[in-house]
């Protein structure tokens, strides 16, 4: 059940928009889909081999990182302008409101589509409540909201200390205990970096194009690198978190090194439109991503890697983001924010 509400928002309130945010938004929202494809075929056997595997986790080690890291670089600004509570209300709004609203969504439709599951479940209310109350029904949108709220509590302090404090936490804190609050500890200290570069992040329209994709080059090569020799320590859960803080920083700054080779392109204003839908994809993929690997496999009659990746993967971003950017005229903007006349 973890993986039906996972991660990417933010951020949701910024007094500009950054071309270079939404690139990154949009790059990162496909990977998550990917990835949730990947996993699906994984577990029907479809795919296999240690060179995937290092793949899924190389990808996980900066996509959720990056979407905290975002929601970080307006929220000082967004803070000020609103103040404490104004702050708070929109928080609730735009990141609990959601996440309560396709929670029920997705338990009212479950029974029809649980047989196409490869573990399905029975409903039972207790646990269900119990999984949302915890986070353990999808964390993102519930740890986000944690985590700006730690950073309202920690705004009067300064933000190199909010962020080496955070780090510290990020570093010391096992996978123990409710899913939401261990992962508001690891994933604060991305928030916190947002919030360090802040509004910089403009700067970085000024950076060389050689020297962003130099950069972006190495820090990947040797992200994947370290990855493929390590594996699965390197990601969050196991103890010590340090190699999953450090590389969550450095594949959020890949990312935003290849937004800047790509800014200002036909491709960077396609990644910068997906990036745009992000919540809503986020939101509604597990649905076309399901129906779309079905069709496949009933119709098509196909098992093949990539028609299975990469089909359902495209659909499942597509047609999310189509219904997003059409939400007004359809009428449906009470599914992902607070209704407002």
């Amino acid at each position: 059940m973890e993986h039906i509400l996972t991660p990417p928002v933010g951020p949701i309130t910024a007094p500009a928009r950054s071309t270079a945010v939404d690139i990154v938004k949009g790059i990162a929202i496909v990977l998550v889909v990917g990835e949730h494809v990947a996993q699906g075929m994984s577990a029907r056997g479809w795919l296999s081999g240690y060179l995937p595997y290092a793949l899924d986790v190389f990808i996980y080690t900066f996509h959720m990182p990056a979407f905290f890291f975002v929601a970080g670089l307006f929220l000082a600004g967004s803070l000020q302008r609103r103040g404490p509570a104004a702050f708070t209300l929109d928080k609730l709004q735009t990141i609990l409101y959601p996440y309560l609203v396709w929670c029920v969504l997705y338990a009212a439709i479950d029974p029809f589509i649980a047989r196409f599951r490869t573990s399905p479940s029975t409903f039972h209310l207790k646990e269900f409540l119990l999984l949302v109350a915890s986070g353990g029904f999808g964390w993102f949108l519930p740890v986000l909201f944690c985590c700006q709220i730690v950073a309202l509590c920690t705004f009067k302090l300064p933000a190199w200390l909010r962020l080496l404090l955070a780090v510290i936490a990020a570093g010391l804190m096992p996978a123990h205990g409710p899913e939401v609050l261990y992962k508001t500890v690891w994933y604060t200290c991305f928030v916190a970096g947002g919030m360090v570069v802040g509004r910089a992040i403009f700067k970085l329209k000024s950076l060389p194009l050689w020297l962003a994709g130099l950069a972006a080059t190495a820090l990947f090569a040797a992200q994947f690198t370290l990855v493929y020799r390590i594996g699965g320590p390197v990601e969050f859960g196991f103890p010590p978190e340090w190699y999953a803080v450090a590389l969550g920083f450095t594949g959020t700054a890949g990312l935003f090194l290849v937004a800047r080779l790509i800014e200002d392109t036909p491709l960077g204003d396609i990644w910068a439109w997906t990036g745009r839908a992000s919540l809503g994809i986020f939101l509604m993929a597990p649905f076309p991503q399901g129906a779309t690997r079905e069709i496949l496999v009933r119709l098509a009659h196909t098992h093949d890697v990539w028609l299975q990746l990469l089909v359902p993967t495209a659909v499942a971003t597509l047609l999310p983001a189509l219904i997003w950017h059409q939400q007004n005229r359809l009428r449906i903007g009470w599914l992902f924010h607070w209704p407002t006349r």
